[in-house]
C-alpha cells in the first residue's frame, strides 16, 4: 500500500509560480498580466473548426497515442501525446538539457517571429514525473485548426519516467478547464488549452485493435446522436459516475455496490485501466470462475485474495482457455460499457515485468523469472485514490478506447455542462470516408452476449517500462482527488 501511495502521490497536479524575470529579447515582445489575458482570449479570432476535422493518432510503444503540431513562425513540428487527463500544451525548449540529451525536437523562442514571452513560469507534476519552464505564447496549428498567441509551457527541465525512450516530444492537454495552469496571468476557470482557444467544444477518440494499432481523433459533434452521454461530475477531470461491474449479468459484489459511490476518470493519456486494489481482487476472483483451470483449482475456496492470485498465476501461461473469458461490464450513471477479453488482458515480456511489476499492489508472490517469454496479465493497475464527494476513483485509460469511440463535450446540448459520450466502435481505421464508424445500437450491453472460444484479436502487447500513469489534481495536503 505504501508503494501505491508514494507512486500515486506524484500524480498531484502541482502548479507553482517560480520567481524571477525571464531574460527579454530586443527582437521579441513580452506580455504581462492583463495584456496576456487579452492576447490569449482569441476564441473569436481563432479559425473555427468544421465538424469533420480529423487526424490519425499515432501509436507510440503501445503506451500512448500522439498527434503532430506545428509551433511558431516559421513552424517547428512536434509530436505530442493526446492527453485528456491534463489541460496544458507542453513542448521541449531550446534550453532543456534533458530534452537535448533525449534527442527531442526543441522550440526556440528567439527563432519565432510570432512568439510572446511572459514573466511567469510553472511546474507541473504528471503521474510519470515533472516538467517546468517559462510560459510563452505563440501560434500553434494542429488537426487542421490554428490558435494564435497560444499559451504553453516550454520545458527547461524535465523528469518524466522513460522520457528519453518515448517517441514523443511533449503533451497536448485536452482536459477540463479547471485542470489548467492557474498562473498569475490567468483568471480562475479561464481555459487556455489549445482546444478552447481554437474554438473546439467537442472531439472524439478511438483506438483500433491489433498488435500495434493506430487511432483516430475527430473534432466536432456531427454524430452526436450516436453516443450515449454521461454527465461529468465535477470541474477538474473528465469524470463520470461508476455504479458497478459484472460478468454474464451477475454483479461483482464489493465493486461500487451496496450504496457505495464511485467515480471514473476517462483519460486517453493513461496506458492501463486503474482501480482500487480491493476492487481488482474482487473482479479477478470472479474471473477465476470463468477460467476452467482456475475454477477447478479454486473449488471450495471462497477467499477472494486467494482466488485472485490463482487467476493471475494461471493467466501468466496464456492458456488457450482464456478465449472463453466473458466480457467485463461496467455500469456508469445511465448506461453500461463492455470490454472483451482481448481488451482487458494484455501480453508482456516476463523480464520487463520483473523490472516493473505494476501489479505489485495486488500480490508480490508472482514469479515472472520462471517464464522465459511472453506472459499474459490483466490490463489493470491498482491505485489508492478517492474523491470527497464520489468515493473511490477509477481510471478508464486506453483499453476503453479500443472498444468505444469516446466523445468529450464541453457544452453538451448547449447547456453549458460538460459530458462524456460512449459508442461501441465498429471500425477505427483512419480519416477517410466511413473509416471511423461507431454504433449507437451497441451502446446498451445485451444480456445474452456470450464469450467466444476464438480470439477475434490478439491481446495488445505492452512493455511495462513504458506505462504512463494519470495526472490527477489533488486537494492540498491530501490524497483526495479533485473532480
Amino acid at each position: 500500500q505504501g508503494d501505491i501511495r508514494e507512486a500515486m502521490s506524484s500524480s498531484l497536479l502541482l502548479l507553482s509560480i517560480l520567481p524571477g524575470l525571464l531574460a527579454l529579447s530586443n527582437n521579441h515582445q513580452e506580455c504581462l498580466g492583463k495584456d496576456c489575458e487579452s492576447l490569449s482570449s482569441n476564441r473569436h479570432r481563432a479559425e473555427r473548426v468544421t465538424p469533420e476535422r480529423c487526424t490519425v493518432l499515432q501509436n507510440t510503444q503501445n503506451a500512448v497515442y500522439t498527434i503532430n503540431a506545428k509551433v511558431g513562425s516559421p513552424p517547428t513540428e512536434f509530436r505530442l501525446v493526446a492527453d485528456t487527463g491534463s489541460n496544458v500544451l507542453v513542448i521541449p525548449g531550446q534550453n532543456c538539457k534533458e530534452c537535448k540529451k533525449a534527442n527531442k525536437r526543441l522550440y526556440d523562442f528567439s527563432a519565432s517571429s510570432t512568439s510572446l514571452k511572459t514573466r511567469h513560469a510553472s511546474r507541473i507534476t504528471y503521474g510519470s514525473g515533472t516538467v517546468e519552464g517559462p510560459l510563452i505564447h505563440d501560434t500553434v496549428e494542429a488537426i487542421g485548426v490554428k490558435s494564435k498567441n497560444q499559451s504553453m509551457l516550454v520545458m527547461q527541465h524535465e523528469a518524466i519516467q522513460s522520457f528519453s525512450n518515448f517517441d514523443f516530444d511533449g503533451i497536448m492537454g485536452m482536459g477540463m478547464p479547471e485542470s489548467s495552469m492557474g498562473t498569475k496571468d490567468q483568471k480562475a476557470g479561464d481555459d487556455r488549452s489549445f482546444f478552447a482557444q481554437a474554438g473546439v467544444d467537442a472531439f472524439t477518440m478511438c483506438f483500433d485493435k491489433g498488435a500495434k494499432p493506430n487511432g483516430v481523433l475527430k473534432l466536432g459533434s456531427k454524430r452526436n446522436h450516436t453516443f450515449n452521454f454521461e454527465k461529468v461530475i465535477g470541474k477538474v477531470h473528465w469524470g463520470v459516475t461508476l455504479s458497478g461491474a459484472s460478468t454474464e449479468g451477475k454483479q461483482v459484489d464489493g465493486v461500487c455496490t451496496d450504496g457505495q459511490k464511485c467515480a471514473v476518470i476517462v483519460d486517453s493519456g493513461t496506458t492501463l485501466m486503474m482501480g482500487p486494489a480491493s476492487h481488482l481482487v474482487k473482479i479477478y476472483s470472479r474471473l477465476c470462475d470463468h477460467l476452467p483451470e482456475c475454477a477447478s483449482m479454486a473449488q471450495g475456496t471462497t477467499d477472494d485474495a486467494t482466488r485472485s492470485e490463482l487467476f493471475m498465476t494461471i493467466l501468466l501461461t496464456c492458456p488457450s482457455s482464456m478465449a472463453s473469458l466473458p466480457p467485463l461490464k461496467f455500469k456508469l450513471g445511465e448506461s453500461h460499457i463492455s470490454l472483451g477479453m482481448e481488451t482487458y488482458i494484455m501480453k508482456a515480456h516476463s523480464k520487463e515485468l520483473s523490472m516493473n511489476n505494476f501489479m505489485s499492489g495486488l500480490t508480490n508472490s508472482l514469479n515472472f523469472g520462471k517464464y522465459k517469454a511472453e506472459v499474459c496479465v490483466p490490463a489493470f493497475m491498482p491505485m489508492k485514490m478517492k474523491s470527497r464527494r464520489f468515493g473511490p476513483v477509477w481510471i478508464f485509460g486506453m483499453p476503453v478506447m479500443r472498444e468505444y469511440t469516446v466523445m468529450f463535450k464541453r457544452n453538451h446540448n448547449n447547456s453549458g455542462s460538460p459530458a462524456v459520450g460512449f459508442s461501441k466502435t465498429k471500425k477505427c481505421g483512419g480519416c477517410g470516408e466511413e473509416q471511423m464508424i461507431s454504433d449507437f445500437t451497441a451502446k446498451v450491453v445485451e444480456k445474452h452476449e456470450q464469450p467466444s472460444t476464438i480470439l477475434p484479436y490478439e491481446p495488445t502487447r505492452l512493455s511495462p517500462i513504458y506505462i504512463r500513469k494519470p495526472s490527477l489534481s489533488l486537494y492540498e495536503n491530501s490524497e483526495e482527488v479533485r473532480l
